[in-house]
């Protein structure tokens, strides 16, 4: 391979990178409308990303029905199963299951997490939030 040769498949290959790992636009915006009724403003949310068989994402099950009910009407705690909807493991940069992601209620990235996280870390994250528990 000449030495031009491996200078153009080395840009090719930064340039596919790039485009890679470049914000999608849009990306997590698609439930972003989640609110507790039509005239209501959005929710924060969590958004954990797994899929069915993998044990991890399994322990997460009791987890995020346990914030469900603590931050219920005050934040929206979803799952997103892989197998079902892959392209959102592009649209969520998701490198490990599960990944969990929180969003302010203006739908930006507050904080990510990877692996398994407990209910009381959860919590943290939401009280950083100023996300109220329900009482």
């Amino acid at each position: 391979m000449s030495h031009l040769s491996r200078i153009v498949l080395f840009i090719a290959l930064v340039v596919g990178l790039a485009y890679l790992c470049a914000p999608q636009s849009g990306a997590g915006d698609e439930s972003q409308e989640t609110t507790t009724s039509q005239n209501a403003k959005p929710l924060p949310r969590m958004v954990d990303l797994g899929k069915t068989w993998c044990i991890p994402c399994k322990k997460m099950v009791p987890v995020l029905e346990e914030a469900k009910k603590i931050y219920k009407d005050r934040a929206t705690i979803e799952f997103i199963d892989l197998d079902a909807h892959p392209e959102a493991a592009q649209t969520y940069k998701v490198m490990m299951m599960p990944t969990q992601v929180f969003y302010t209620s203006e739908g930006k990235e507050f904080e990510r997490h990877m692996g398994f996280i407990p209910v009381e870390d959860i919590e943290k994250v939401f009280d950083k939030m100023g996300v109220k528990k329900v009482q």
